[in-house]
């Protein structure tokens, strides 16, 4: 069966591709924050804008995230992509989300959706489960295989599912 997976997109782009590499989805939908300062520029962004850093310092960088892994004419922003104004805005992010997965739902019934929520902020992160575990769609979450940075997931992730049996 075909898979379409739901993705937020935040500071860091390294969990996102490591969600996607593991999850091989046929589709991909980036949910990520608009304006000058916002994640979309992880997606579209021209030239190199995904930062691998340490600490403050830039250690390299690398081409958005389609870039990155060859989506070529598999990625198509005006429907791949969903951009928030304000990532920090629950029934904001959620009433989008939600909208996508009904559109999803009528137009590929046929189409797996799986949603992974490692990235964004919180709330966008939130919506996500909530819209994810309302219309009784997987979860994954991508985590270090070992956690010693408390900020934010880098290298060395692993995408695993999440238990949303909780909510039967």
């Amino acid at each position: 069966m075909p898979k379409i997976l739901l993705v937020t997109v935040g500071g860091s782009f390294q969990p996102i591709v490591t969600a996607i590499r593991s999850l091989q989805p046929d589709r991909i939908i980036f949910i990520a924050s608009d304006g000058d300062k916002g994640s979309k520029s992880q997606v579209i962004g021209e030239g190199t804008p995904c930062e691998v850093r340490r600490g403050t310092e830039v250690i390299e960088r690398l081409p958005n995230i389609p870039t990155q892994l060859g989506l070529g004419d598999r990625f198509q922003p005006v429907k791949d992509l969903i951009l928030v104004q304000n990532p920090d805005d629950l029934a904001e992010c959620y009433l989008k989300i939600q909208q996508c997965i009904c559109h999803l739902q009528q137009q590929a019934p046929d189409h797996q959706i799986i949603a992974d929520y490692t990235g964004g902020t919180k709330t966008l992160s939130a919506a996500l489960v909530l819209a994810a575990v309302d219309y009784g769609i997987s979860l994954y979450l991508t985590i270090a295989t070992t956690r010693e940075n408390l900020v934010k997931v880098e290298r060395g992730e692993l995408t695993r599912l999440v238990d949303t049996s909780f909510r039967t």
